[in-house]
């Protein structure tokens, strides 16, 4: 399936991006470079010199300009050749690369892949709470050799954190589970509830009493092309509605790299246990066991069976949990259609 162009894509972390340094990673099939302009503002182009097709990311920052390392080249935000270092030396006008809107918004940058004029700051997901005072945030990333709808699907129907998570996240109340979907515009929600069960290991010291019985609520809210806010609540058994026990929301920003790959980038924020190194080693543990350990490995064996075709193409059994995951797959591939709709009608008024 083809990539959506038109919509923000997470190419780093903000806090990756250093002076003088680079973020660079292959999004929806083109390489792409982000650097930091004097003024502290981003900058993004294509990450391919036009003289000999090295990577620019292995130049060097000259002023608000990328100097290519093979000869020298330097190209500033706008993605022009600004400079030829031999004096005198003409510069070529095919010595351009394509620039790309990049913003930095919730410790995030965010990356424009499609046509320039249609870039709104207002379309990327908001994941604010991740720099929210009074919240504690633990953030990671993983490669992941997966089509990056297989990684969604696998946010959007969590009972498999019961078998895949189980010694973290396993739920007695897992036999007794609800699930429920809400759709509005292109956002879609999906909510597990396991109801009257103790709290799973991973939140035992969110609360004070970790034998007591809790209604468990997981949401997940997904934007498109592939990100997902997780939030994760607990109530005293029966009394869902009121004030949480806890309340821990997570970012799961998924980003295609090739048609069968893709960047995973993931924070967990709380809202208790502030400024305890311990707890926040805990996340960082899980994350490694659950994410990098266990997801990763499973993620990468389904690519392998599947190949190269579509999930679906295949005719996969469906379970009452995959509502969520087959209508995130419908309104991906409305917007993909109407995409590709749009930029033919574009082509035809041009011709």
């Amino acid at each position: 399936m083809a990539n959506l162009l038109n919509t923000w894509y997470a190419i780093g972390w903000r806090h990756e991006l250093q002076a003088g340094a680079f973020v660079h990673r292959v999004l929806a099939g083109e390489p792409v470079m982000v650097f930091l302009r004097q003024d502290g503002s981003p900058a993004a182009i294509h990450d391919r010199c036009p003289h000999r097709f090295v990577p620019l990311h292995l130049g060097k920052q000259v002023d608000d300009t990328v100097q290519c390392g093979y000869h020298g080249l330097c190209f500033g935000a706008d993605g022009k050749c600004v400079k030829n270092p031999v004096a005198g030396a003409a510069i070529p006008r095919a010595a351009k690369v394509r620039s790309y809107p990049v913003l930095s918004l919730h410790g995030m940058l965010w990356v424009w892949m499609g046509q320039p004029e249609l870039a709104d700051p207002a379309l990327i997901p908001d994941f604010s709470f991740l720099e929210e005072a009074g919240r504690a945030s633990v953030h990671g990333y993983m490669l992941t050799k997966c089509h990056y709808q297989l990684a969604i699907d696998n946010l959007s129907d969590l009972t498999h954190v019961q078998f895949v998570h189980g010694e973290y996240q396993a739920s007695e109340a897992f036999p007794d589970l609800k699930c429920e979907v809400e759709q509005e515009g292109n956002t879609v929600t999906t909510r597990l509830t396991l109801p009257g069960g103790r709290l799973p290991y991973f939140f035992a010291n969110a609360v004070s009493d970790p034998e007591a019985l809790v209604d468990l609520v997981y949401e997940v809210r997904w934007d498109a092309p592939s990100t997902a806010m997780l939030r994760a609540r607990a109530y005293p058994a029966g009394e869902r509605g009121g004030t949480p026990l806890f309340d821990t929301r997570s970012a799961h920003i998924v980003s295609a790299e090739t048609e069968q790959t893709c960047h995973y980038f993931f924070a967990n924020s709380r809202d208790y246990a502030l400024g305890d190194a311990e707890a926040d080693q805990k996340v960082r543990d899980w994350q490694r066991i659950g994410f990098v350990e266990q997801d990763k490995p499973m993620l990468e064996a389904q690519q392998q069976s599947v190949g190269d075709v579509d999930l679906m193409s295949l005719g996969p059994v469906l379970l009452g949990t995959d509502i969520g995951s087959v209508r995130i797959r419908r309104v991906l591939k409305a917007m993909l259609d109407a995409e590709v709709k749009a930029a033919a009608e574009t082509k035809a008024k041009a011709a």
